[in-house]
Formats: structure tokens, C-alpha cells, sequence
């Protein structure tokens, strides 16, 4: 039942005792023996017996972890007449450890309780108590050298033999003890050696049917477990949140046992930095496995696969290209509906994990996103249009020309500054009355009104909030058409309209993205003349839109780092206040990017040096904060941050490179700087300027 070994592995492995091999036949049922002996320098010779259940090893490596202790070399058998397991360990305790019998007996007590829980409630206990063990370990500070796997199924005839040599990692035995019990394969025997900083392990694994595993398949599943768990072990220190990477770790391990294709997918994956994205992203939040990677599995592995996927950057004509490309080999509506929508989830996923795992920064980030947002609105209205021109005929107008429209976006998307889980916000407008030329005829606003629910409708979001559309800021709102004539938007938007002060302030970041570039021009011709009138703006209803927001939309006590008192809100609210203000005179300032209009602001003597460079640093603190939320929860809406003394803001503060008090002190200083923005009334009242050479 044993393999070849050199001399050296023979002598090498500890050997039982008549008081260990004695040991099982005195188990009472569920109960758990050890004896512990000193055999040098902190170093003991622990022998454990126990009742044979799956699973056994991965909680006795837990605990070794969890506890600081590292085993330098062990056997395990299992007593199969006895239903019980006899292993031995040698094993070297830390020198935080000084009551070893204290020790001792605590361990004993701790293991005895977790043998007493099911599997998965024991692997949850002891997933917190191992990454509390990591803080005090160093972080990896080279390159993984690869896990060399090796089956043999000639040595025994109902077992196969399973040799690892790897790197020491903190954390691996306990995940792939857990891996094959997950794959319901029994570990019968054995042998762990540790010679510095290598381990070579053998284990001896039969199926439940007490038989060897020589199917191709699962073969396949163990080397892909085996090889993502050593590399993910090896990265876990680096973790902003361990546990939650080690919780998700097993999610992901899970997936790869019982989908063979995700196995073939893992087993191609040799990148090092591949691999390492992937233990990054699983240690950034519960949402990310749960709602965004497993939903996105198809396009995850290859990602990883292509080791120039993640390090590639897309502008504007490369989406457009790219995209047109795949529309060519589809024939109807359908097919190439769902070929920009696979285009979209692509690679929306490729520059969020780019972004997540560091490789481009917050400027470049959002850029991308945008871009990609521009081609996918742009080609999606058009298809909407062609298809259903071609059912209700090409709408026109009652001259008989052609009814043009455009489609515009405000919000994040019209100022090109899309983040993580950012939605669509969308205007739609068409040139005027007319009808179809189809039978039976079909009025233009019936036309663009089912067309903007085509486009509404067939642009699928993965998750609410992520590339979603909103339609809200149309005329009217929600009360009004999904589509609006290019009359109706003049009348609205006019100095006698019904358009609010929120609303012209919205409109500053108004941008055209698809339909006819000329109507387009006159849609932003009567947008300049209602934003840009130069009449003066109604600071007091912007206040009492904000005491209406903070009521709704902040929880009483709450840090809400968009809706709450020196919020972003607050930020954009202010830039956008000294746009209008002075666009009427400067034309430069009518741009739709905050950072943009800020810089602008500043070159014309507007806003002087050191306020735009506390501006600046605000809004960098609070647009990465808001990001680093949402990726954590999956949701564009719940901005609120964790109290300062929890686990989670710890979290927060790790993934944007602070400590937990480093954080508090900048988002304190973040939002109070940004509260008093309100207070510069000179500038927002029209005060006097700075001359440009001295904001320079």
C-alpha cells in the first residue's frame, strides 16, 4: 500500500509508537485521543485518533493553522476495522506559545468541538481563526514556483497514489483536504514532509466505493484544484479581506469539482499572473462571486487563459471595430441583439477585473467604460431602428422627409465618468409629427416610443445598476413619453417650461452618443440656451433639493458618500452651479466632465489654485470610496459606509491603500471640505475672478 520512496523519504517519516498504534481501540464513539509528546525545541510529536469521517484532515490542518502551528512531517492511516483514523504529526509551535500544557488543552478542546459540527460549519469556524493566524505572517514577496502533481495507480489495487511538491503555503492542506472531500474522495493514508521551505505530500484516495481513481475526467478536477489552490494559498496574505477570500475560495473550488468544462478551463490556465487575478478578485466581496464571476463564467477562464486578455486597452474605434466584426455573422435581430449584449458583458468584465486587480488606474477605468458604453448605445439604437423600421416602415414627417432622432446621454454616462456598477442615463428625441409609411400607419411618437422600449428592453443588464438604463431624466420624468419630440424638449426645457433647477443642472453634462449628428446639434443648441441662458441660478431651491435628498436618501446617522452632507452630490452640485454661472460668457466651460470642468474653471481664473486642488482631492476620495462600496456590495444604491470600528471598513480601507484611521481622517477632511463648498458665494453669486496668470 505504499509507493517506491528514496531511502531518505523512508527515514524520513515518523513511525507509531505501541502507545499510538493502541490508541484507536480505546475510542468510545464520537470521541477524539491525543497524546503529545516533546521532542525538542518547541518541537512535539502529536498523535491523534479519531472516528474516520470525511473531511477529518482538513479540520485537523485547520486547526494546525489556526493556531500558528506548522507541521513538519506526518502519517495518516485509516483503521478501516476500527472506523477510525491514527495519524501522527511532528509538528513546530510558535513562540507566542508559552503554557504549552494550557495549549495543549485548549487545542484538544477546540478540536473536539469542531468534530462535533457538520463539515461546512466547521470549515467556516475555522476559516476566521486561520486569517487571523495571517496577519502576523509575512506576504509573499516572489513568484509561486509551479506545484508538481503526479497519479500513480500501478502501486496498490484499490488505491491511487497522489504525490505533491510545492512551495509552503499557509492554508493549502486545510483547502484541498476540503477540495477532495468536496469531490466525495477519501483520503485512506497519508505522508507529509516538510524540508525548509517544500513540502512533499502523498496521498493515498479511493472514491466512495472504495475503489482507485483512474477516470480521466476526475483526474483532471483534482490537478485543476490542486494547482488553482496552491496559487491562491500563496496569494491569500496579500488579500485586503483573507476570510472572505478563503469563504469564496471554496464557492470557486466547488464550481470547478462539479463542472468538468470548468476543470479543462482551470488545468490550461498557466500564468502566473492569471492565477493571481484570480485569487485577488476573490478576496473584494460576496457579490463579486456570487452575482458577478459565477455569472460571468464564461467569460472568466478566457480571460485567464489569453495572457494578454487582461493587459489589453480598448478605445473608442477598437470597440466599434471589434464589435462591428462580430455583428457581420448574424442574420436576424435576435442573433445580433445577443452578440452586442455578449460583446457588452465581455468586456465590461475585462476592464472591471482589470481595474480590480490594479492594472489601470480610476482615469483610465472610467474612460474605457464609457467608451465601451458609447459604441453599445450607438450600435443597439441603430439595430432597434432598423428592425423596426423594417416591420412599421421608415418614419417621416408630414412634408414626407425622413423623421430624424438622436439619442443622448447625462448622468455619469454624459460626462464620461462611468464607474463600477454605474447605469445608462439616457435621453430620447426625435424631430417631430409624422407616420410610418407601414400598414396600418403608425404615428412617429408611437414609432420612437416603442423604439426607446426596444432599446430598453433588448439591452440586457446582468444586475440591476450595472449598465442599466434610466430614463428618468427625459422631460417629465417618469410621467412622461419614454421618447420626445424636438418640440416638447424646447418647450420644456425654456425659461417658462416646467424643467426644474436639478434638471438644468443635469443637463450641463447632456452629451450626444447616437442617431443624427445634426438634430443632435440642435437638441445641445437648446440645451446651451436654457443651461447657459446666463440667468441666474436658484441656490436656494438647489439647497432644499439637497435637505430632500439627504431626508430620502441617508439613513439618520449614516456616512452616505454621495447623498449625505458633503457627499458627491455636493461636489458635482457646486461645479456644475459655477458652469452655469459663467458659461453664458465662456463657452470653454460648457464641457460635460466634472475633473474637465474643473480644470477649465481654474484656467479662467474662476477657482483659484488651492481650491481646485482640494476639490481635486476630494473628489478622487470620494469617487474611489464610492467605487471600492459597490464593488463590495453589487449595489449602485446602498452608498452608505461601514461604522469606523468594523471588520468591513477595515476592508475598505485596505483595497484603497489606507489604514482604518488613515481613512476616517481623510473622508472626515473629505466631507466637511466638501460641505463648505456652498460657502464660497462670491464665485457662485458671480463675484470677482482671478486673473488666469494668478491661478496658475
Amino acid at each position: 500500500m505504499t509507493s517506491e520512496k528514496s531511502p531518505d523519504d523512508i527515514v524520513s517519516m515518523p513511525v507509531f509508537t505501541t502507545e499510538d498504534e493502541a490508541l484507536p481501540a480505546q475510542l468510545c464513539p464520537g470521541a477524539v485521543l491525543l497524546r503529545k509528546i516533546l521532542i525538542g525545541e518547541r518541537m512535539w510529536r502529536v498523535t491523534i485518533a479519531a472516528a474516520d469521517r470525511r473531511g477529518l484532515l482538513s479540520v485537523l490542518a485547520g486547526l494546525f493553522t489556526a493556531t500558528g502551528v506548522d507541521i513538519r512531517r506526518a502519517r495518516l492511516t485509516t483503521r478501516r476495522e476500527l472506523r477510525a483514523v491514527l495519524d501522527l504529526f511532528e509538528v513546530s509551535l510558535p513562540e507566542t506559545i508559552t503554557e504549552t500544557a494550557v495549549f495543549w488543552n485548549e487545542f484538544e478542546e477546540e478540536l473536539r468541538e469542531l468534530l462535533r459540527l457538520e463539515a461546512p460549519a466547521a470549515r467556516l469556524r475555522l476559516i476566521d481563526r486561520i486569517c487571523s493566524a495571517m496577519h502576523d505572517r509575512p506576504h509573499p514577496e516572489h513568484p509561486l514556483l509551479p506545484v508538481a502533481i503526479r497519479f500513480d495507480n500501478e502501486a496498490a489495487p484499490d488505491l491511487t497514489a497522489l504525490h505533491i511538491r510545492y512551495e509552503d503555503t499557509q492554508g493549502f492542506l486545510f483547502s484541498f483536504a476540503n477540495a477532495l472531500s468536496m469531490l466525495e474522495i477519501n483520503i485512506e493514508n497519508a505522508e507529509i514532509r516538510t524540508d525548509g521551505t517544500t513540502v512533499r505530500d502523498t496521498f493515498w484516495i479511493q472514491d466512495t466505493q472504495r475503489r482507485k481513481i483512474d477516470d480521466p475526467g476526475k483526474l483532471m478536477q483534482i490537478r485543476a484544484a490542486c494547482a488553482l489552490i496552491k496559487q491562491f494559498t500563496h496569494m491569500l496574505p496579500l488579500s485586503a479581506d483573507p476570510g472572505q477570500a478563503l469563504r469564496q475560495f471554496g464557492d470557486l473550488v466547488r464550481q470547478v469539482l462539479f463542472q468538468r468544462e470548468w476543470a479543462g478551463d482551470l488545468g490550461g490556465i498557466s500564468s502566473q499572473r492569471a492565477l493571481n487575478t484570480l485569487a485577488t478578485v476573490m478576496g473584494v466581496s460576496r457579490f463579486l462571486w456570487e452575482d458577478f464571476l459565477r455569472m460571468q463564467h464564461e467569460n472568466l477562464f478566457p480571460l485567464l487563459s489569453d495572457k494578454n486578455a487582461l493587459e489589453q486597452s480598448f478605445s473608442r474605434n477598437d470597440f466599434a471595430a471589434a464589435l462591428d466584426e462580430e455583428l457581420k455573422s448574424a442574420g436576424n435581430y435576435d442573433e445580433r441583439a445577443q452578440i452586442l449584449n455578449n460583446f457588452k458583458d465581455r468586456h465590461m468584465f475585462r476592464v472591471d477585473l482589470q481595474h480590480i486587480t490594479g492594472r489601470i488606474g480610476d482615469i483610465c477605468f472610467s474612460s474605457e467604460l464609457s467608451d465601451l458604453a458609447d459604441v453599445v448605445v450607438e450600435r443597439m439604437a441603430w439595430l432597434c431602428y432598423e428592425h423596426l423600421s423594417g416591420q412599421c416602415g421608415e418614419p417621416r414627417l408630414e412634408d414626407g422627409r425622413p423623421c430624424r432622432w438622436a439619442v443622448l446621454a447625462a448622468g455619469k454616462t454624459g460626462g464620461r465618468e462611468m464607474g463600477f456598477a454605474s447605469d445608462i442615463e439616457l435621453i430620447f428625441v426625435y424631430e417631430g409629427a409624422g407616420t410610418c409609411a407601414g400598414d396600418p400607419a403608425l404615428d412617429n411618437g408611437r414609432f420612437f416610443e416603442k423604439l426607446a422600449r426596444l432599446f430598453v428592453h433588448d439591452l440586457k443588464a446582468r444586475r440591476e445598476g450595472i449598465f442599466h438604463v434610466d430614463m428618468q431624466l427625459r422631460p417629465h420624468g417618469a410621467r412622461g413619453p419614454l421618447a420626445t419630440s424636438l418640440e416638447a424638449f424646447a418647450r420644456y426645457y425654456a425659461p417658462s417650461g416646467g424643467a426644474a433647477q436639478f434638471e438644468r443642472m443635469a443637463l450641463v453634462r447632456l452629451r450626444p452618443v447616437a442617431g443624427g449628428a445634426e438634430l443632435a446639434k440642435e437638441v445641445m443648441a437648446l440645451r446651451d440656451a436654457f443651461v447657459y441662458s446666463g440667468a441666474p441660478l436658484d441656490i436656494g431651491e438647489i439647497r432644499r433639493l439637497r435637505a430632500r435628498q439627504l431626508a430620502e436618501s441617508v439613513t439618520p446617522g449614516a456616512i452616505n458618500v454621495k447623498y449625505g452632507a458633503g457627499g458627491l452630490v455636493d461636489l458635482e452640485y457646486f461645479i456644475q452651479a459655477l458652469q452655469i454661472r459663467y458659461g453664458h460668457e465662456l463657452p470653454e466651460l460648457r464641457v460635460t466632465n466634472t475633473a474637465v470642468a474643473l480644470n477649465r474653471l481654474q484656467q479662467a481664473g474662476i477657482v483659484g489654485e488651492e481650491l481646485a486642488e482640494r476639490v481635486r482631492r476630494v473628489y478622487r476620495c470620494l469617487r474611489r470610496l464610492i467605487d471600492a462600496l459597490r464593488v463590495v456590495r453589487g449595489n449602485a444604491r446602498d452608498l452608505a459606509v461601514p461604522p469606523a470600528d468594523s471588520s468591513d471598513f477595515g476592508y475598505l480601507a485596505r483595497r484603497l491603500g489606507y489604514t482604518p484611521e488613515e481613512l476616517t481622517a481623510e473622508l472626515d477632511w473629505s466631507m466637511r471640505c466638501c460641505e463648505s463648498l456652498w460657502q464660497e458665494k462670491e464665485l457662485l453669486t458671480g463675484g470677482p475672478r482671478t486673473a488666469p496668470d494668478e491661478a496658475d
